[in-house]
């Protein structure tokens, strides 16, 4: 057992950096002490081959205790870096120049000891926390917290999982100084998931509904044929045949999906009476009919929730219920044990304690709307941190790393549905896997409406770009 001594400041905080990255993604088992040094100091008590010692710089956490939530806390841009090969360290990276948030660039070895200036603990609790995102007021028009904003973005790390190859390099240092350690084996996994916003055509719902969306057709855009297949979408899905409706594409989604053994999971939204929540009821007897059927089929059900819950404590307890009664109602008996927010609205400083208040195992809502990539900075699962109430939460954090429309459309990354799409997207897949990461890639059911999205989903399933 290893053996940390941390110094007599943020002492919550290191403790849950040690337990994410020692704990967590290494699987070593430690204790740990306060003491009066100044560094965070690892030993092996008892070794009798090796009396080594590896210290690490601390200076994020005195900075954090100091200056909490204040700027001078943040890292100084730009950012410097070093490379932990130049040092004999046996380290496979994603790139040359390792990035240092705090502490300084370098390893110093003398006999016995092994010293990382480089703060490896507090820039990785600095990420997984995502600190800034409490510290910095940006928002964007959805309050959202933009990926623009961000220190990943601006020094070009967001494509890049750092605080996994921060694990690398302590282990490097674990490994050498102590060669009986053994690390736990990360297996990679691929999640596929889709936020059902919008299971049916919504301009189908009703007459008047309907009525509207004819004008518009008719006489605004002076398509008569995109009239007649609206009311042909409207007969058909009265009558429960939704072949006309390029929204209702859950049959041949799970279809793809088992074709390669992949279990899916249908985010839905619980109640939608409020603005900016799609337009159905968990109650209504064909949405019954869809969670029967995904049940039935072997795939997850999970809560997307709604617009206004992610600082609303109450509404994330009555929805994660609504969901389990309408389970309940179906004869469905799968647990609801994941989450994940419509729009992707978050807010760093409150919404993960109120997920794990409301009992939700994990949450996948960790990605930004503007560019995909590692929010987190890892592609490892891991439990969350709660900033109000200062400790580890039970809520798992399943790191979303592309959303669709996110890497598609022209108002976010404007890559398009080809090979350029494929290519960057196979490369995050990559990159999630390199040390035994999850790949998590979101599809909404209602954007297969051009038979080349469904060609550049099929593509990223099966690992080749489908012409």
């Amino acid at each position: 057992m290893l053996k940390v001594c941390i110094p007599s400041v943020s002492q919550v905080e290191q403790c849950y950096a040690l337990d994410i990255l020692l704990g967590e993604f290494l699987g070593l088992a430690f204790e740990v002490e306060e003491h009066d040094g100044i560094y965070i100091e690892i030993t092996r008590p008892g070794d009798t081959a090796s009396f080594g010692k590896l210290t690490l710089d601390a200076n994020f956490f005195y900075k954090l205790h100091e200056s909490r939530f204040k700027p001078e806390s943040m890292p100084v841009l730009p950012l410097k870096g070093w490379d932990p090969t130049d040092y004999d360290m046996d380290v496979s990276l994603l790139g040359t120049n390792l990035p240092v948030l705090y502490g300084q660039p370098g390893l110093v070895k003398t006999k016995m000891t092994w010293h990382l200036n480089h703060d490896i603990f507090g820039s990785a609790f600095f990420l997984l926390s995502r600190y800034e995102e409490v510290v910095i007021s940006e928002r964007d028009n959805h309050d959202r917290f933009p990926a623009a904003a961000s220190i990943a973005f601006k020094e070009g790390l967001l494509e890049r999982p750092v605080v996994d190859e921060y694990v690398e390099v302590l282990w490097a240092c674990v490994s050498q100084l102590w060669p009986s350690q053994k690390r736990k084996e990360m297996k990679p996994k691929r999640f596929v998931s889709c936020d059902v916003d919008y299971p049916f055509d919504c301009t189908v719902e009703s007459v008047p509904k309907l009525l509207r969306a004819l004008a518009g057709d008719v006489l605004k855009r002076k398509k008569l044929g995109v009239g007649l297949l609206r009311i042909l979408r409207f007969i058909c899905n009265k009558l429960g045949c939704y072949r006309f409706d390029d929204n209702y594409t859950f049959e041949w989604y799970m279809d793809t999906c088992e074709k390669l053994g992949i279990e899916a999971t249908f985010y839905f939204i619980p109640t939608s009476v409020e603005q900016g929540n799609g337009c159905y009821e968990l109650t209504d007897k064909r949405i019954i009919k869809l969670l029967k059927r995904i049940d039935e089929r072997g795939h997850e059900i999970g809560v997307h929730g709604s617009y206004q819950t992610f600082r609303d404590l109450n509404r994330t307890i009555a929805q994660k219920m609504i969901l389990e009664q309408a389970l309940v109602l179906a004869g469905i008996q799968q647990q609801v044990k994941g989450n994940r927010q419509h729009y992707l609205r978050w807010d760093s400083a409150v919404t993960p304690e109120l997920l794990d208040e409301a009992g939700f195992e994990y949450d996948s809502s960790g990605a930004y709307a503007d560019h995909v990539g590692f929010r987190f900075a890892t592609a490892q699962e891991f439990s969350m941190w709660g900033w109000r109430s200062r400790k580890k939460l039970k809520l798992k954090q399943r790191p979303l790393i592309i959303m669709e429309c996110s890497v598609v459309l022209d108002k976010y990354m404007g890559l398009g549905a080809e090979r350029e799409a494929y290519d960057y997207m196979k490369n995050l897949e990559h990159r999630s896997q390199y040390f035994g990461g999850n790949f998590s890639l979101l599809w909404h059911n209602s954007f297969f409406h051009e038979k080349k999205y469904k060609k550049l989903f099929i593509s990223i399933l099966r690992g080749s770009f489908v012409e």
